[in-house]
């Protein structure tokens, strides 16, 4: 029987702190973890392998989070994402198959949803 592939988590965020800790917590986890500080390297990163999890910020200069949702998705349709934000009333509604989390993050909370996010594509 084959073994699965480590899911590939990108996670985005203009904070070089957030981005440490979230790609620290998610590598011991257990998963492949790719970081971008903007919306424009993630599209790159996007471009040049495929993931099974986004984990974006909302707010960030040039795309915010559910602009790159978007454009990634046009790369891989369905692909799961979860945005995290210090304001849920800016992020607004979400699009179908994107959870929200306020930041603070718990990490415990993080790593519970991440199983059902990665098992769940929305095509």
């Amino acid at each position: 029987m084959p073994v699965p592939a480590t899911p590939r988590i990108l996670v985005v965020d203009d904070e070089e702190a957030i981005l440490y800790v979230f790609e620290r917590y998610l590598s011991v986890a257990g998963y492949h973890v790719a970081v971008a500080n903007n919306g424009f390297d993630a599209v790159s990163a996007g471009e040049a392998g495929p993931f099974d999890l986004l984990i974006t910020d909302f707010r960030m200069p040039g795309m915010n989070g559910i602009e790159v949702i978007h454009a990634l998705r046009r790369l891989r349709p369905g692909l799961p994402a979860l945005v995290i934000s210090g304001n849920p009333i800016e992020a607004g509604v979400m699009p179908d198959g994107v959870r929200f989390l306020s930041k603070p993050v718990s990490m415990a909370a993080l790593l519970g949803i991440i199983p059902s996010l990665i098992g769940r594509r929305i095509d």
